[in-house]
């Protein structure tokens, strides 16, 4: 694993000096940007101390409602920052406080988390780091990233957001080598996980558990990954128990589900329900080490066939 690298542009956060009020926030001030506000230039990475930092504000678009399955299949259209959203351009942000809010910014670089229950929305964020959001230091608890982009430029950018503790809603993430890694308490739900890395000898998952419990996947698209569409195993020493994918369209991979781990730490109370699945996995819609899942309701999303399982 390399070392954390902060990318700070010559514009810094915007609306961090004027909603951060602490006497500890540093080296922030404000630029004019493509899609941001006016201001004095400056220089500088941001430190968001205080409950809020943002640019401005902009209602978020809606998520599904009613059953889980309802609602628009996730895209372009409806994930990520709304459309006519104004972002200010940022460098690298670290974060705190607790119940910080970071919003309406453009950023280049990372957002290191190191409290709890934060909330990041409205946030276009393209990164090179290994981490772009870094949320794992401090096994903080309670964090949200909604209707954000996070735009990784090459396969060294290893997944959005790592390991566990979070929700992430209707987010458009691409680019990075996995979309997410989550390996515990993890909700990700109307999100968009598409176009990763997929270089030569890269093993890229939408989403990627190396053991943990209770991770939910909802109504979210994953595609364009080369290994899986969800890879689970026991690498991290623990099994993966509580998993449920429902009401998602799910393609790709050898394996579009490859659910593994074995002996003491082999898969607990999967569940797969009610989801949509391309034909072109390599080998199939899935396998599972887990000796009892719930797999059922799932479809080939071209002609609504039904996928039998066993």
């Amino acid at each position: 694993m390399r070392a954390l690298v902060f990318f700070v542009l010559t514009t810094a956060t915007v609306a961090l000096g004027a909603a951060c009020s602490s006497s500890d926030t540093s080296s922030t001030s404000s630029t004019t940007g493509s899609a941001g506000g006016a201001g004095s230039s400056g220089g500088g990475s941001a430190t968001a101390t205080s409950g809020t930092a943002s640019a401005g504000s902009s209602s978020g678009s809606g998520g599904s409602s009613g059953s889980p399955c309802s609602g628009p299949k996730p895209g372009a259209s409806n994930t990520g920052v709304p459309a006519g959203t104004k972002l200010t351009p940022s460098g690298s942000i670290k974060v705190t406080k607790d119940g910080a809010v970071i919003e309406d910014l453009d950023v280049t670089g990372s957002i290191t988390v190191l409290a709890n229950d934060v909330t990041i929305r409205r946030v276009h964020l393209k990164s090179d780091d290994y981490y772009p959001i870094r949320y794992f230091d401090n096994d903080n608890t309670g964090l949200v990233v909604e209707d954000s982009e996070i735009e990784g430029t090459t396969g060294d950018v290893t997944s959005a957001i790592s390991f566990a503790n979070y929700t992430a809603r209707r987010l458009n993430i691409h680019g990075s080598s996995d979309g997410f890694k989550a390996d515990s308490n993890v909700l990700i739900e109307d999100c968009w996980i598409h176009d990763l890395s997929n270089g030569p000898g890269e093993h890229n998952d939408a989403v990627q558990s190396t053991g943990g419990k209770g991770v939910t996947i909802r109504h979210s698209v994953l595609e364009g990954a080369s290994n899986a569409a969800v890879q689970t195993g026991d690498e991290g020493g623990a099994s993966t128990e509580d998993l449920l994918i429902e009401c998602s369209w799910l393609s790709g991979g050898g394996y579009t589900l490859n659910i593994r781990g074995s002996g003491a730490t082999a898969p607990k109370n999967t569940r797969v329900l009610n989801n949509r699945f391309g034909h072109d996995a390599g080998y199939g819609p899935w396998t599972f080490d887990d000796p009892s899942p719930t797999v059922t309701g799932n479809v080939y999303d071209a002609d609504d066939q039904p996928i039998p399982y066993p």
